[in-house]
């Protein structure tokens, strides 16, 4: 595929002319909530097994666990422990099953943890499953070994979260027992284990009498303690499974995946939210005494002659504007660039505000009407938010196709061959960038090839099969030598990076050539025959493109789904059809669709219910130039009239027309040209 470059003086200056006037800022971090799953029952946590599988399992505070395998929109029942768990009463109910973690080692042995209120009673229960082993997807309920129990004097503030760190211990979150005010003072009373953060080791020996063991670092041991199996009391010896006291409800908490801190969200009473950071045991974070920063008035000397160091949260927030109660999030480690690398994400429960700590600061992230229950991670670091009402949304990095200023809207924009020149409206501020860059014959492909969330100016040249284009984040220009003459350029993001990487379709095979930017190592594979088109897209909505044919000479859809690298196929248009893919729902997923050159209509299925939807809008020899215009995330529909140069398209946003003069005759446009 490497072949050297015949430089031409001409094509360098054209390359070159103008660079100076597009040089850009990184785009900032927006991000979006995108629809992931519905139809769920009170869904309150998702994680991911230590497996490879890449399954999420999904834990419903009535008691039944789902799995998700990739891919799918149904999840099925992993476990029911609904017989065992109290059956919440309200929305505001806050027993029930509440966490769940796997342990480290699970693909070998299969054991998984849990915690909940025990029907009856309302006792909390840690307790350990293991998986069926005959069937990954089924956990064993006859398996249960319960590990510890608390007794709770109220039916709030239960904790709830289990979570092993990268020292391989399990980390149980408990709430002070409820009431206002810690009515007797558990958080910070040590020889009970309500109020606290506990850590314990599950890996028992053989024989051992014990459920677990204390892990010999804890740092209550010693003298005058002892293990609290059943909760410990008011008065006694110091629990020795204590790691933090002084907690008032660490509902939600986690573990940073690339340096192991722990975040902790405390939920606070009638005042003020926290989140605390902890890398060491033994610390005392305030309640009752304190809420977040302020005395709460409980135990007044205390605030200002205590007996002992409280530790301050590391930032903390007002109940104002309704806000009520903080639900922690995950530390961002994931691959997709969602969000800035070691963002720490939380949301407010009553408002349905979402945050993001980043360098020292809170940063607002998109709102939503919905009460936000809890978060989720899966297994490539990607976060997920839980609501009250059975869904679940994926955070993603928004992003819009040819997108030059970094507003989040496609941009109104040409190339013109015969002169190699681009002609881009930015949405942002209505401005005109005019820029030389290209060769006659050249096609445009218009990527974001360095990640920085700006559509990059570029092209392939068929005669010689070279790539070339100017990195907004940096203006350098790039050169890589990847094609031969007559292929067909299929630029996108096929490895979840980010980074649209250098793919060709080599109609005459029917072979995709591919240099994904993680691995920077070529492959290929077959997959079509001469005549079909290129329409690569996100159609599983895994976050990478998916590799994709359609057959004009059928109107049959051909694609390798990359989540599990299954092959779908099925008829939708019919010949002389052009295939218009893009996300026309705003689910994250790539919804099939066909432009009748003929008659001006267009025909979409909708990925997100199946729905089949019918436009009329264009006339014969107009180009669809698919795009999300106003910035809502979901693609327009949206034609480029060549014969007069003039765009036409329906805003998603409102149902407005839209109708600007951009263009003439022979220029190509720019949005939805390189498909994808």
């Amino acid at each position: 595929m490497n072949k050297p470059i015949n430089w031409n003086f001409a094509a360098i200056l054209i390359l070159f002319a103008t660079l100076a006037i597009f040089a850009q800022t990184p785009a900032p971090y927006t991000a979006r909530l995108q629809p992931f799953l519905t139809g769920l029952s009170r869904p309150i946590l998702i994680r991911s097994a230590p497996d490879n599988t890449k399954r999420l399992f999904i834990v419903q505070q009535a008691g039944i666990i789902r799995v998700l395998q990739p891919g799918s929109t149904t999840p099925t029942d992993f476990i029911n422990l609904s017989s065992k768990v109290v059956n919440p009463t309200s929305a505001g109910d806050e027993r029930g099953l509440l966490g769940m973690t796997f342990h480290p080692q699970y693909a070998t042995n299969g054991k998984f943890y849990v915690d909940y209120t025990r029907v009856g009673d309302g006792t909390t229960v840690v307790a350990e499953y293991k998986v069926n082993p005959s069937n990954p997807n089924q956990g064993d309920i006859a398996t249960e070994r319960i590990l510890f129990t608390v007794p709770q004097p109220f039916s709030n503030h239960n904790g709830g979260m289990v979570e092993f760190g990268n020292d391989g211990y399990l980390y149980i979150g408990m709430g002070d027992g409820g009431s206002s005010n810690d009515p007797s003072n558990r958080a910070q009373t040590p020889s009970i284990l309500l109020g606290k953060l506990l850590r314990i080791d599950v890996n028992i020996p053989v024989g051992s009498p014990d459920a677990y063991l204390i892990p010999p670092t804890n740092p209550f041991t010693g003298a005058g303690t002892a293990r609290c199996p059943t909760g410990g009391a008011l008065t006694g010896p110091t629990c020795q499974e204590l790691w933090t006291i002084g907690m008032r409800n660490p509902w939600r908490y986690s573990f940073d995946r690339s340096n192991g801190a722990l975040w902790v969200a405390d939920v606070g009473q009638g005042s003020v939210e926290e989140v605390d950071v902890i890398s060491s045991g033994g610390g005392n974070y305030g309640w009752r005494v304190f809420e977040g920063n302020s005395c709460t008035g409980n135990d007044p000397t205390l605030c200002t002659n205590p007996p002992t160091t409280y530790l301050p949260p590391l930032f903390q927030y007002t109940h104002s504007g309704g806000r009520c109660s903080i639900t922690g999030g995950y530390v961002y480690r994931g691959l997709l660039g969602s969000l800035p690398q070691g963002a720490y994400t939380y949301a407010d429960y009553c408002t349905g505000e979402t945050f993001m700590w980043n360098n020292g600061a809170q940063v607002a992230l998109p709102d939503t009407p919905r009460t936000i229950v809890s978060f989720g991670e899966d297994a490539n670091g990607e976060i997920y938010i839980c609501y009250g009402n059975g869904q679940i949304d994926r955070i993603t990095r928004a992003k819009a196709s040819a997108d030059f200023d970094g507003d989040l809207r496609t941009d109104v924009s040409v190339f013109r061959p015969s002169t190699g020149v681009w002609y881009i409206t930015n949405s942002s501020n209505n401005s005109v960038r005019i820029q030389g860059f290209g060769l006659n014959n050249d096609i445009p492909t218009a990527e974001d090839f360095d990640g920085d969330n700006i559509s990059d100016i570029g092209v392939f040249r068929p005669s010689d099969g070279v790539w070339y284009f100017v990195r907004s984040s940096n203006n350098t220009v790039g050169i890589v030598p990847f094609g031969a003459n007559g292929d067909i350029p299929a630029a996108a993001d096929y490895d979840g990076d980010s980074k649209g990487d250098l793919v060709v379709y080599r109609p005459s095979t029917g072979v995709w050539w591919a240099l994904p930017t993680i691995s920077n190592t070529p492959y290929q594979l077959q997959f079509g025959i001469n005549g079909d088109t290129p329409v690569a897209g996100d159609y599983d909505g895994d976050g990478k493109n998916d590799i994709a044919v359609w057959r004009g000479s059928t109107g049959v859809w051909y694609r390798i789904n990359s989540s599990d690298g299954s092959v779908t196929s099925y008829q939708f248009g019919v010949t002389g059809d052009v295939p218009t893919q893009g996300d026309f729902d705003g689910d994250g997923r790539t919804d099939t669709a066909v432009f009748r050159p003929s008659t001006g209509q267009w025909y979409i299925v909708r990925s997100s219910n199946g729905a089949f939807v019918f436009t009329q809008w264009g006339v014969s020899g107009d180009v669809p130039s698919v795009g999300d215009y106003d910035g809502d995330g979901l693609d327009d529909v949206a034609v480029f009239r060549p014969s007069n140069g003039t765009w036409y398209r329906v805003n998603s946003s409102n149902g407005a027309n839209v109708f600007a003069q951009f263009g003439s005759t022979g220029d190509l446009a720019i949005p939805h040209y390189d498909v994808p």
